[in-house]
């Protein structure tokens, strides 16, 4: 059995420590549920910043500029592999990453360690509204990473609106695409999680793809709230948090789970198989 958790988890935009700490105390929360991976929101060391992806702010720029850390080899992703070994436990957050050979940029990463150490980092690529101006996109370097719980992949965010990374990561055998998320509140409703696009998106992106899409996002006011982790099955739901700060629990059997969905769940049809991938050239053309 497979037991995923992730967070919905309030995050400080201007406190490293605070929000490192914080995850650490999850971290161990966790550990001792038992948990085999845990998933952090979208630049949840460093807080996305204060101005929001609608407005440009230097501040938030240049803060990204002096917060962030190289990776693998900074003292964030350093401690966070002591507490994966620690607590025999996989570990995904995001964080602002350093450039090792230019000074004033940084990405947003996500970076997965676990009990064997350092897995594997990924550079957000779909930027929206301001975030490009603020930060540098990553190269579509869309990959799968063995662990010894499955095939994870990574993306981040405003991935998901794109079909073509989740099933990037899907054709090279992703178990499990983790998505750790900043998604404001698009509706105005605290009440009504359905109101709220990013569920949409992550299931669809795991029911087109019969695997586990999981998704970490933030609380407050202005954000979505709503963390979830979704199954293969038609995009069930198996652990959904509320809008405030939680840590939610998902535990199935990963491969019992996959196979149904591609024998069962749509008539026999496995959305994978039987796709035509030398039909949908226009998908790679230049677009202007």
């Amino acid at each position: 059995m497979t037991k995923l958790a992730t967070v919905c988890m309030a995050i400080d935009p201007r406190d490293k420590q605070a929000n490192f700490d914080k995850m650490a105390d999850y971290v161990k929360k966790a550990a001792d549920q038992d948990v085999d991976l845990i998933l952090f929101p979208e630049m949840a060391l460093s807080g996305y910043g204060t101005a929001g992806m609608q407005q440009y702010s230097a501040e938030d720029k240049f803060f990204f500029i002096e917060c962030s850390e190289l990776v693998p080899e900074g003292d964030t992703t350093q401690k966070m592999i002591d507490l994966a070994k620690q607590h025999g436990i996989y570990i995904c957050w995001g964080m602002p990453e350093k450039d090792a050979d230019r000074t004033a940029v940084t990405y947003n990463c996500v970076v997965l360690v676990g009990p064997e150490g350092f897995v594997g980092k990924y550079r957000k690529t779909h930027q929206p509204l301001c975030e490009r101006l603020e930060l540098f996109p990553g190269k579509g370097d869309y990959q799968v990473f063995d662990t010894s719980i499955g095939k994870i992949g990574l993306e981040i965010c405003f991935d998901m609106c794109f079909p073509e990374v989740a099933r990037s990561l899907a054709i090279q055998g992703a178990d499990i695409i983790l998505s750790p998320i900043c998604w404001p509140n698009m509706s105005g409703s605290l009440d009504d999680p359905d109101h709220h696009a990013h569920l949409s998106f992550s299931r669809a992106r795991a029911w087109e793809n019969m695997i586990f899409f999981v998704d970490s996002t933030y609380s407050g006011e202005a954000m979505s709230g709503y963390a979830q982790i979704i199954g293969p099955n038609a995009g069930q739901v198996m652990a959904i948090s509320g809008f405030d700060e939680e840590m939610v629990v998902a535990e199935f059997d990963l491969e019992k789970e996959i196979a149904h969905a591609r024998t069962v769940t749509m008539g026999g049809s496995d959305l994978l198989k039987d796709r035509k991938p030398w039909t949908y050239g226009l998908l790679t053309e230049s677009d202007r």
